[in-house]
């Protein structure tokens, strides 16, 4: 079955509210949902960069809607930098930074 892609982003948008609704979660189940919006965010982020390294598909866009694009996208990374800022200072506080720094390379094949 061909499903478009309008309907797979419906259809992770749905399982992302399902996710998101529900509250009686154990740690593992909460990385299960943080793993599932990074890939996500990461099949999202690949059609964005398809459709940005596409001359043809870009010139189809006014001016005025990229730059709507271009805000949104700001907008939207600087929210999601700070927050990984805040985080991470949140783990160098509980001393994850030591730790990573304490540790010796590892290579695992």
């Amino acid at each position: 079955m061909n499903v478009s892609w309008n309907d797979r982003l419906q259809k992770t948008l749905e399982q992302l509210e399902n996710l998101k609704s529900q509250r009686d979660l154990d740690r593992l189940d909460l990385v299960k949902n943080m793993r599932f919006s990074f890939g996500a965010l990461s099949q999202s982020l690949g059609g964005w960069m398809q459709w940005v390294n596409s001359p043809e598909v870009m010139s189809q866009f006014t001016q005025e809607e990229m730059l709507e694009m271009s805000d949104q996208l700001i907008d939207m990374v600087t929210k999601f930098v700070e927050y990984d800022q805040e985080i991470t200072d949140s783990g160098l506080q509980k001393g994850l930074g030591k730790q990573r720094e304490e540790e010796p390379n590892k290579f695992v094949i």
